[in-house]
């Protein structure tokens, strides 16, 4: 007696055709964290303890209002991880002082950090200008965005006091 095989119409993913999309042409590099926590500068990394290194960057931001610009920025890195940490406050900062002379109406729209560009097209672009093909073909978006929680100390009694206490 021979067994027959169930039909299954349900498709699994092709892995080949299953390619993550990504903005720029560049394959994605670097893990990203916008650090929101004014107090908490990461001068270890937050997932291996390593102390980070500082590195400047060219980091693309897209500003709701349709705006796409790039900003030099030092931030800390960890090579190890290769986790990219850049403070909220100083590129909100930096986006105010731009936008101030540029056009003031976009202060307080949304924006997302959206990758690095190629260190040799930026300095090009600066300096005799550049294309949307060209920008996007030097464009490497984040590996993955991640978050973390900075550690919070709390003072409380020892064990031994707090039971003398209760009992």
């Amino acid at each position: 007696m021979s067994k027959k095989k169930k039909r299954n119409n349900i498709q699994k993913p092709n892995k080949k055709s299953a390619k993550k999309r990504t903005l720029g042409n560049l394959p994605s590099q670097h893990n990203f964290f916008l650090n929101p926590y004014e107090d908490s500068r990461f001068t270890r990394c937050p997932q291996c303890r390593e102390k980070t290194k500082i590195r400047k960057r060219p980091f693309v931001v897209h500003v709701d209002s349709a705006i796409l610009m790039t900003i030099n920025m030092s931030s800390p890195y960890c090579p190890d991880c290769d986790l990219i940490i850049l403070h909220q406050n100083d590129l909100e900062h930096l986006l105010v002082a731009k936008f101030s002379e540029y056009d003031p109406s976009i202060i307080g729209n949304n924006y997302l950090v959206v990758g690095t560009l190629k260190r040799t097209y930026f300095h090009k672009a600066n300096k005799q200008g550049g294309t949307y093909g060209e920008f996007f073909d030097s464009l490497h978006d984040f590996k993955k965005v991640v978050t973390f929680e900075p550690q919070h100390w709390v003072w409380g009694l020892e064990d031994t006091q707090y039971k003398d206490k209760q009992g």
